[in-house]
């Protein structure tokens, strides 16, 4: 695949994650689909022996450390969002 075509649709996904993982916290889930594409695209390509942990541990390790992080940060930000509004509503 084209470099380029592949940096675009990197960037891409790591946006629609990113505002995946703001949603309101009764959608916490929604955080968590692109974490688990990206498990279930790691499981097909161990099982058809593409990739292998001893050699591409940091192509596995880091992507899905981000895409977690991402989605704990975001579920965080959007919990404290919400308790600001809370507290809002409270003192009107």
């Amino acid at each position: 695949m084209n470099p380029v075509i592949t940096l675009i649709a990197a960037l891409a996904v790591i946006v629609v994650h990113v505002w995946l993982c703001h949603r309101s916290p009764k959608f916490w889930y929604l955080g968590g689909i692109i974490p688990l594409l990206w498990i279930g695209v790691l499981a097909v390509l161990f099982y058809n022996g593409k990739i292998h942990f001893g050699e591409d541990w940091k192509m596995i390790l880091f992507p899905t450390l981000i895409f977690f992080l991402f989605w704990a940060q975001g579920h965080l930000a959007a919990k404290k969002k919400e308790m600001e509004k809370m507290k809002a509503k409270d003192i009107q």
